[in-house]
């Protein structure tokens, strides 16, 4: 069963201390905890188990790649933040769709809902009726698109953005070839879903919270990226 679209308001929350993780304080104040378990309870409710709900965005990088557009396609588990991703030469549907496929193969947990930005090429408000209508061809391969019309409205979108691979994209991050980038994809990946602690899921790696449910304690690592191109 799909999870419910819960929106949550972020302006009752003064979160933006909270979500630089990498630069976070090791001492935090006691009110800073208290909006750590605010963010804790806000990703049970909303995706309680692994594959409820996952985050994709696409990212086009400043400068092509051996004479063509880079786009990085992303995605995130809100529940564990496991995390994934691939390069792409095109903002397309047809591209969109095919990292789905490549995330759907990739997670090793049933994926129910994937949200995204109400904004190409997961959306198109022109031509919704076509045949290469994103929800639509997702749809027929099982799974439920939730378009975020109002980015503002969804905290929990802010929230993943601190540690998706899409932000350091969004930096000028450029590599010689396409080689290169997956190959810097790959290294991240490995030490985020792996090695990376979030303070708001208790302390654990990604790989530790998915760990914590059942059906998932035999999995010893999760690195989908490696010797990909």
């Amino acid at each position: 069963m799909a999870a419910q679209h819960v929106l949550l308001n972020p302006d009752s929350w003064n979160l933006q201390a909270l979500l630089e993780v990498d630069t976070l304080p090791r001492d935090l104040s006691h009110h800073g905890l208290l909006y750590l378990e605010k963010l804790a309870l806000a990703i049970d409710e909303v995706a309680p188990k692994p594959g409820l709900l996952v985050y994709v965005a696409a990212t086009i990088l400043d400068q092509p790649i051996n004479g063509l557009d880079a786009v990085l396609f992303s995605a995130i588990d809100v529940c564990t933040h496991l995390q994934v991703a691939q390069v792409y030469h095109s903002l397309t549907t047809a591209a969109a769709v095919s990292f789905v496929e490549f995330v759907a193969e990739s997670f090793p947990l049933p994926i129910s809902q994937i949200r995204t930005l109400a904004e190409p090429p997961f959306h198109d408000g022109s031509n919704q009726a076509s045949k290469r209508n994103f929800s639509v061809l997702i749809g027929r391969q099982g799974f439920v698109h939730s378009p975020i019309a109002d980015p503002s409205r969804d905290a929990l979108l802010s929230i993943t953005a601190k540690v998706h691979f899409k932000s350091l994209a969004g930096k000028g991050l450029v590599r010689a070839s396409s080689h290169d980038l997956q190959r810097e994809v790959g290294q991240f990946l490995l030490f985020h879903n792996n090695y990376r602690t979030i303070p708001w899921l208790g302390g654990k790696t990604p790989l530790q919270r998915l760990k914590f449910f059942e059906g998932f304690g035999s999995i010893h690592s999760f690195s989908p990226n490696d010797g990909q191109e």
